[in-house]
């Protein structure tokens, strides 16, 4: 198992409240009562004005993240301890969770690349921006990993609980704007094929578009926010209005060329390991308020090619499958 892919529980905020499991807390509470006696001496070992902790411990009720360091560091007792933690959550509630939970698995491609396209990670509400076949294929990946994470539908967004942000940074899934961020795809993926697969299949089925018998080939598309443009001809933009590639000055395109977005880069990568030929380029750049974006497609063209696609990789979305079946049998 790859160690850097375990999230744990120490990993949460200091003010999470975590349910430990019943003999450990309990275990606990007595190896303080052995080692200072009186109330006093836990209050003075521990650095905690108020007793309450203790007796939450004997209780077994849940206990902040914080305060549970201090115990272990007063005791001497290793942070890393799979048994340790029961449940997690906050203020008015907790729910089931094991940790370290192993991160080293094919729903972690899944969710990295769930949330780096029609996703989102913010630090309270993480959100997924689907919620039919592939809103409930992303909940069913999210609970592999929290069988019990509180989540809802608002606003036609699939949103959950703020610890799935956090597994999420721990995946190198960025908190912001991913047009400004122009992050990789984190490097876990590219050593494992199942990874890569499965990275794949949910790209596609989240941004790309299937062949049909006007295009006839298969598009991804990303946009990536351009650095290094001249004030002066930013100015020359009119604000959302597209501006085509074709149509720019030579210098424009060479200092476009240079700025792919980065997990285009990537996905163009991954296509020619499982032997698929693609191209990539720009279409064009549009002008908004804080940015100037380049929007960037891979395409895949050919029969042939695309029913190497459909066998090596192909999409998972039911519509998407239906299709390219449909292009491929006419």
């Amino acid at each position: 198992m790859n160690n850097t892919l375990d999230f744990h529980w120490f990993e949460n905020p200091d003010e999470v409240l975590i349910l430990l499991e019943q003999s450990i807390s309990k275990g606990l509470a007595l190896k303080l009562k052995e080692r200072y006696g009186y109330n006093k001496y836990i209050l003075k070992a521990i650095r905690i004005k108020d007793i309450k902790f203790f007796y939450q411990l004997k209780e077994n009720k849940p206990i902040r993240i914080k305060t549970l360091k201090k115990i272990l560091n007063s005791l001497n007792l290793n942070y890393v301890d799979s048994n340790l933690v029961k449940a997690i959550g906050g203020s008015k509630f907790v729910f089931n969770a094991k940790f370290p939970i192993d991160l080293n698995k094919k729903e972690s491609a899944i969710l990295v690349a769930a949330f780096m396209s029609d996703g989102n990670n913010q630090s309270n509400h993480p959100f997924y921006a689907n919620t039919d076949f592939l809103g409930d294929k992303i909940l069913k990946t999210v609970q592999t990993f929290f069988p019990n994470i509180p989540w809802e539908i608002r606003n036609e967004k699939l949103r959950f609980h703020s610890i799935l942000s956090r597994l999420l940074l721990k995946l190198e899934v960025p908190i912001g704007d991913k047009v400004l961020l122009n992050h990789e795809i984190p490097e876990f993926i590219y050593k494992n094929q199942s990874y890569k697969k499965e990275y794949l299949i949910q790209v596609f089925d989240d941004e790309g578009h299937a062949p049909t018998k006007i295009s006839r080939k298969i598009v991804l598309g990303r946009s990536v926010a351009l650095k290094n443009l001249s004030k002066k001809f930013i100015s020359t933009l009119i604000y959302r209005e597209k501006v085509y590639f074709n149509s720019l000055l030579v210098d424009i395109k060479e200092l476009i060329n240079n700025q792919p977005p980065n997990l285009l880069k990537g996905e163009y990568k991954l296509l020619k390991e499982f032997g698929i030929r693609s191209s990539m380029r720009c279409r064009g750049i549009t002008k908004y308020l804080d940015r100037v974006s380049a929007d960037w497609v891979i395409e895949i063209a050919g029969k042939e090619n695309i029913d190497k696609f459909n066998k090596r990789i192909g999409f998972s979305h039911p519509d998407k499958v239906k299709q390219i079946n449909s292009y491929l049998g006419s």
